[in-house]
């Protein structure tokens, strides 16, 4: 190599290790201000004040928009429900936990899709301490649940007046019944139980709504692998089911069995929305099947609306 090359050599090497400092020192800068580390000369941000969890949930009772977005209802309806827990399902105060604090707690586990260290940074609190709250706020809601999951009128005296539309043809209609499946996390022995047809683990949840989409009962703990026929035969045994009575029925898809006060689609025959839009002549038999299915459609939108305020119905977040 002659020293001309020898030059050029070694000023391109010294040129690349100038650029790589430069880049690294970029880097560095970089990190120093997303980590909030500040060069001398500058003036360091103004530290916020930690808030304690029970900060937290007052700062957000006061803010509506904020609390939404965080517990998915309003101060007013949150504070509401407080109340109701504590007078009548025993939600308490315990070990410098006040009741107002776990609610908040397990809400927004609910409504965000958070896990124990989340909760745990969020509300300082210890691991021991997160999970006791949440099972005893667990075992709270599950007690106000029997209280408010039923009909409204138990006697189911009168038809809903949407139905008056589709008269006479579901005139004795007083909900819909459909399953959905939560996911769930199982050890590796019971994988194959939870497995349900689409390749995931899951419960077998089981809901019957009202044509105005309130839930007047909730099914759950089957796995995912039980068919929806046997989920419903397990929970017609609970003593809180609502059986249909003399004259009344629910709407179910065809995974269901025909039996008295369960009504069906005609089986064999389609009622797809654009299939019934293309013909004109359609057989009686097609069109009920077409209003059938939309009506039943209602407890498919209610888990719509469920899932999408409460996101720890989507994935279970991992926990240890």
């Amino acid at each position: 190599m002659s020293s001309a090359e020898e030059q050029n050599s070694d000023t391109g090497s010294d040129s690349s290790s100038v650029f790589d400092l430069k880049c690294l020192g970029g880097a560095a800068a970089a990190y120093a201000e997303l980590r909030g580390i500040h060069r001398p000369g500058r003036n360091p941000p103004v530290d916020l004040p930690c808030l304690t969890g029970r900060q937290w949930v007052e700062l957000n009772l006061r803010d509506r928009r904020r609390c939404f977005d965080n517990f998915r209802m309003y101060p007013d309806t949150f504070l509401q429900l407080h109340d109701m827990l504590v007078s009548k399902h025993g939600l308490k105060t315990s070990q410098g936990v006040e009741s107002v604090e776990a609610l908040a707690m397990f809400v927004w586990v609910c409504a965000t899709q958070q896990a124990c260290c989340q909760i745990r940074e969020r509300f300082d609190r210890s691991l021991d301490t997160v999970s006791r709250k949440m099972a005893h706020v667990a075992n709270v809601m599950y007690s106000f649940a029997q209280e408010v999951i039923a009909p409204k009128d138990p006697a189911y005296s009168k038809v809903n007046h949407k139905l008056t539309q589709y008269a006479p043809f579901f005139d004795g209609c007083i909900g819909a019944l459909d399953g959905t499946h939560i996911p769930v996390l199982v050890g590796r022995e019971s994988c194959v139980d939870f497995l349900n047809r689409k390749g995931w683990t899951s419960f077998n949840v089981l809901a019957i709504c009202d044509m105005d989409m309130r839930f007047t009962y909730v099914g759950a703990g089957m796995a995912g692998s039980c068919h929806d026929m046997a989920v419903l035969r397990d929970c017609m045994a609970a003593r809180t089911y609502p059986h249909p009575p003399a004259g009344r029925y629910y709407l179910v898809d065809s995974g269901y069995a025909v039996r008295e006060g369960y009504l069906g689609p005609y089986r064999n025959t389609r009622y797809h929305l654009e299939e019934f839009s293309r013909r004109a002549a359609d057989t009686l038999e097609e069109k009920f099947n077409f209003h059938h299915s939309s009506l039943r459609n209602v407890v498919e939108r209610a888990f719509g609306v469920l899932k999408f305020r409460w996101h720890i119905l989507r994935e279970v977040p991992l926990y240890s």
